[in-house]
Formats: structure tokens, sequence, C-alpha cells
């Protein structure tokens, strides 16, 4: 029998792997599972939050279901919306003195990436930039659960956390897949009370997890051991379900916000395209978006929705089946067009999306200098991890080309 080295690797056999947080809880109500927190995964459970999840009664609920179980309860309160070193090394001081079996981050991606972040810190010494980049921390962390309180980040089955360091320009991330949440707890209840701006980003940020995965690279020689390993046939299902799910009820969500059945289509949509980039993973728009939030002080949703339709016009002739698909999600008059045809109105049809929603055209729009792209496009550069997964390599200057299109 040939040896499997002989065998030539194709799109038909090709390696890719998938993973996600260890159980995943959905549905209206479902956060009553924290009760069960101390029977599978200890008794002291460290809570990371932040102000306005705690004004909203969501922490209170959260610390109330954990004692129901027998927990001991410490509360985190101090995340911020771009979590930051000051905030981590607080939060694990207050954890090093309460010693928690389980770390929940309960909120935007912030406060999960917060309990992330301190979670290894727990068990590793600091600084964090040690653990900065892919499979940097050396072994197990402690258990954390994802609650989200938005639906966008995914963070609740991500293995990545995002960090604001003020020594470096724009966001950095540590990814790896010891601190995919052992629980991610995904209730559409906790959405409701987000502003219709929250929803709008958040939306559209889960809109650009969906899409890039599922026209990220095919790859062909890379480790299903990396942590963005490529598409493949389960991100794409996932990226899928998600686009049509976001098509459908994102601009309900925003304009309605008790419209129980679109929270729960935008949660389901946010919890699968958070499956689908945790493992095809993200590209240029993300690259792009971590110089430029920066700069402009502006949400990753919504530097991720400014920037994604001239990406997408950048990647139209490598993907045209995928940007057939999204285009008719957005559009299902479309449905007759040839895909060369589809694939051309893709760009124009997210754009649209953003404009049902609030969402500004143009960085000029958000903050963004003219004179500042040059520096944006070299800042996006030098994130080879989300643009190598892109489907057409992009430089410097094609990034400024980008960025100039999106101005």
């Amino acid at each position: 029998m040939p040896q499997s080295s002989s065998v030539p690797q194709s799109a038909s056999n090709r390696h890719w792997g998938f993973s996600t947080a260890g159980r995943v809880f959905f549905g209206w109500g479902v956060l009553d599972e924290l009760r069960n927190v101390s029977q599978e995964l200890g008794k002291r459970a460290m809570v990371c939050t932040d102000r306005n999840i705690i004004k909203s009664g969501i922490a209170d609920r959260v610390e109330g279901l954990l004692k129901d179980g027998g927990c001991d309860v410490l509360i985190f309160p101090d995340g911020r919306p771009e979590v930051d070193l000051k905030t981590i090394e607080a939060s694990t001081e207050a954890a090093r003195q309460f010693n928690p079996d389980v770390i929940i981050g309960v909120g935007g991606g912030s406060n999960m990436d917060l309990g992330k972040c301190t979670s290894i810190l727990l068990k590793y010494p600091g600084p964090l930039q040690k653990y900065y980049g892919e499979n940097a921390v050396p072994g197990p962390v402690v258990d954390v659960i994802g609650v989200p309180t938005t639906s966008g980040t995914g963070s609740e089955v991500s293995p990545v956390a995002v960090v604001a360091d003020p020594d470096r320009f724009m966001k950095v991330g540590i990814a790896t897949r010891r601190i995919v949440p052992k629980w991610a707890l995904v209730d559409p209840s906790l959405t409701v009370s987000c502003p219709p701006h929250v929803t709008a980003h958040s939306g559209m940020d889960a809109l650009s997890h969906a899409i890039e995965s599922f026209y990220a690279r095919i790859p062909e020689d890379r480790s299903p051991r990396a942590i963005f390993v490529g598409k493949n046939p389960v991100s794409d299902s996932l990226a899928k379900q998600a686009i049509q799910l976001i098509a459908k009820s994102l601009p309900k969500a925003v304009a309605e916000p008790g419209n129980r059945q679109a929270r729960e289509d935008m949660a389901l949509a946010s919890l699968l395209a958070g499956m689908a980039f945790s493992n095809a993973g993200t590209a240029a728009v993300h690259a792009l978006q971590y110089p430029v939030g920066e700069a402009t002080h502006t949400s990753h949703g919504l530097g991720n929705a400014v920037l994604m339709p001239s990406v997408l016009k950048a990647c139209a002739k490598a993907r045209i089946p995928e940007l057939a698909f999204i285009a008719r999600a957005l559009d299902p008059s479309l449905n007759q067009a040839s895909d060369e045809n589809a694939a051309q109105q893709a760009a124009e049809l997210v754009a649209k999306l953003g404009d049902s929603v609030q969402i500004p055209r143009g960085l000029g729009a958000i903050g963004m200098k003219r004179e500042q792209l040059n520096e944006m496009a070299e800042l996006a550069s030098g994130i080879k991890r989300l643009l190598d997964n892109s489907p057409v390599p992009f430089d410097q200057a094609a990034l400024l080309h980008i960025l100039e299109e999106a101005y």
C-alpha cells in the first residue's frame, strides 16, 4: 500500500480540523444552566463583567444562579469595551486572591476575552505579552465559560482573545485552543437590552465572521493543528446558515429590539459564525480593522462593516460561487441570475444591509483621515496570520487600494 506522503493533496483528500466549545447551550432562558456549574467545573466561580452589565441586572442573575447551585462567587466589575493590560492585571490579581475553579465572562467579546486572559495568567507567569500570537500558551488554563450579551463576537466559542496594548498601535491577539471555553451559554434574552447601534455593529461583526470564513483560502499545505485552517465543509455549512439568518433578521433586531424571533436568529447566527471563523479564520477585513479601529476609536463591528464591501470587491473573482451565495441571501431576486452576475452584486448588497441598520459609508465617516491611509496599509500588511488566510494575496499596495476604495 502506498505511503500517505505519496498521495497527492487535492480538494477531495486535503486535511482539515474543527473544534469548538466543550459544550454549547442555546435558547431563551438557557442561562439557568449556570446552576450546574458547581457539579461539573467547581464551586468557586469568578465572573468577569462590566458596570453596564451590572446596571442591567444580568450580573445579579448570574450570581444568583451560581449561588443557587452551590458556588462561591466573585464579581469582577471593571471590564472595558477594549480590554487592556491594566484591566487584565487587575482581574488577575483579584483572581489570585479568590482562587477560582472557573472563570465566567459575561457581556460582549471584551469581557469574555478578559476571562480568557485572566485564566492564562492564573496558571502561567506574566507578562501577558509572552503569549501573543499562535500557540504560545504552554499548557492547560483555568476553565472558562462564555456568556454573550451581544450577538456578534463569537468569543464564547473562539480560540482567540484580543487585547489593547498601549505599546502597540493596534489590538493584538492571543490564539490558542487552550482558551476555547468549556461551556458556551447563548441566551438570546440577554441581548434584548442592547441599544440599536450595538445590535447593528455586533450583527455586522457576525456577518464579517461568516463571510470571511466562507471565502477563506483552501488550505492544501497547512496543518490542521494551526489555529485558522482555512475553509472546510463544516465551516462552510455554518457560515452559510449564519449569512442567511443575518440577512433575514438583522434589520428587524435593530428596528424592533423586543422581536423575539429576530433576537434568536441573530444569537444563533453569531454562534454559528463564531464556530465558522474559529476554525476557518478571518482575513483582510479584520487585518485592516485592527489599525483602523485603533486610529478612529470605533467598534470592531463598525469598522468591519465599513471595510467589508471594498474587500469583497477585491476578492470577487477568486470566490465567485461564494459571493453569489452571499448576494442571493441578501437579495433573493438574484436566484435566477448567473453566479458571475450575482457575485458582482455582493459588495453593494452588503453595503445596503449596512445602510438599513445605520452603518455609515466610507472610512471618512468614522473619523479616518485620508493622510492616514498609508500608515493603515503598512500596519495591516504586517498581520500575516490573517492576510495569508485571504483567497487572493494582499501586499501593502493592494491594501492601500482597498482603503482608498473604502474611503
